[in-house]
C-alpha cells in the first residue's frame, strides 16, 4: 500500500490519516476497533481515481485518545473539522459499521459538504434489539485482543498479518473507547437521520453480514438508494472482496 501519514488538529484532538492519490477527495471511515488500515487492501487501487484519505476516528488508531464519551453527531462534526483542516470543501465519503452511521449523520446534517455518500455495513437496531444484544456486545469488546478462532467467522480468510493488524488496532482503541462507540450507536436515532438524507446514498452490504437483514428498513426510509450486496462477504467487504468493493465505488461516482 502506497500511502502517506497525515495528522490534523481538531477540537477532538489530533486526528491521524493515511492518504494517497490525486483527484476528487474520497474520505474513508473505518469500523469500531479498527483504523485506516482497514482499507489497506483498496487504497492503492482507489488512488488511481481519487485523493483517498482514510482517517483514524477520534480515540482510535493513531488519533488522540478521547477524554469523554461522544455521540454519532459529534463524530460527524469531527469529520467536518477534519475536512476543514485539510482544505476540503466537498468530498465523497464512505463509512463502514460505525463509519456508516457517521455517514448517515453527515448526509442528514452536512449534505452540502458531501458529493456521494456510501453507507457500508451499517447497523440499524431498535432500542429493544440493542438491549437484548448488549451482553454479546460487551463480550465482543471487553477482551481487547482476539484469537484466530474468534475472528475467522467474520472474514473469508484470516492471514497471520491480518490478525496481527486486527489486534494492534483493537489494542490502540481499548475496551472503554470501543464500548463508548457502541453506546453512541445505541443512543443514535438512525431512522430519523436516514429520512433527512438527499437522494445520493449508496448502500453496500455483504450477503453473510450481521446487518444485511435490515436492508429493507434502509430502503424504506432512504430516498431511492443505490444498493449493492456483495456475494460471500461478511461485515468487512473491503477486506473480503477488495476488487468488487473498488468497482462499486468507481461505478457509483462515475454514474
Amino acid at each position: 500500500m502506497l500511502a502517506e501519514d497525515l495528522f490534523v488538529q481538531t477540537t477532538y484532538g489530533r486526528i491521524h490519516a493515511l492518504a494517497a492519490g490525486s483527484g476528487e477527495p474520497l474520505i474513508l471511515l473505518h469500523s469500531n476497533g479498527g483504523s485506516a488500515y482497514e482499507y489497506e487492501h483498496v487504497i492503492e487501487d482507489l488512488a488511481r481515481s481519487f485523493r483517498v484519505i482514510a482517517w483514524d476516528m477520534p480515540g482510535q488508531g493513531d488519533s488522540d485518545p478521547l477524554a469523554h464519551h461522544i455521540g454519532v453527531h459529534d463524530y460527524a462534526g469531527a469529520v467536518i473539522e477534519f475536512m476543514d483542516a485539510l482544505g476540503i470543501a466537498k468530498a465523497h465519503v464512505l463509512g463502514a459499521s460505525i463509519g456508516g452511521a457517521i455517514c448517515v449523520a453527515l448526509g442528514a446534517h452536512h449534505s452540502a459538504r458531501i458529493e456521494q455518500l456510501f453507507i457500508v455495513e451499517c447497523p440499524y437496531r431498535s432500542a429493544q434489539e440493542w438491549q437484548k444484544n448488549w451482553a454479546n456486545t460487551e463480550a465482543n469488546y471487553a477482551p481487547v485482543t482476539q484469537s484466530l478462532e474468534r475472528v475467522a467467522p467474520r472474514l473469508r480468510a484470516v492471514t497471520p498479518e491480518l490478525l496481527t493488524r486486527w489486534n494492534i488496532d483493537r489494542s490502540k482503541a481499548g475496551t472503554k473507547t470501543c464500548l463508548s462507540v457502541m453506546w453512541a450507536l445505541r443512543e443514535y436515532d438512525i431512522g430519523a437521520d436516514l429520512a433527512k438524507i438527499p437522494a445520493n446514498a449508496v448502500l453496500v452490504f455483504g450477503d453473510r453480514s450481521p446487518t444485511v437483514g435490515k436492508l429493507d428498513q434502509f430502503k424504506a426510509v432512504l430516498k431511492a438508494p443505490s444498493v449493492h450486496v456483495i456475494d460471500n462477504c461478511g461485515h468487512f467487504p473491503m477486506v473480503d472482496d477488495p476488487e468488487r468493493f473498488v468497482a462499486i465505488i468507481e461505478h457509483e461516482v462515475s454514474a
